[in-house]
């Protein structure tokens, strides 16, 4: 990316890394994070829901928590089904 972009490799990856930083900070609150010609970032929420442990055949409650989507765009899509 750095060669791409005429820039050193630090810079290229304190880049990415603000961009990372500001998805995450994003998704913290609750919003979501569309990138143009890429993508959405957005959480849903699961339920907290009883479940089975394959190995032993016990039950277990698995907590409610907050999962991570992401939604290519079609840009995207199109760009890797060429």
């Amino acid at each position: 990316m750095s060669g791409n972009l005429g820039i050193t490799k630090k810079q290229c990856a304190e880049t990415l890394n603000v961009m990372i930083e500001e998805i995450v900070s994003t998704l913290e609150t609750g919003g979501k994070f569309v990138q143009p010609g890429f993508g959405t970032f957005k959480t849903a929420d699961s339920k907290e829901r009883v479940g089975r442990n394959p190995a032993t055949g016990r039950k277990m409650l698995y907590p409610k928590k907050r999962r991570l989507r992401f939604k290519a765009s079609e840009i995207l899509k199109d760009e890797i089904n060429e």
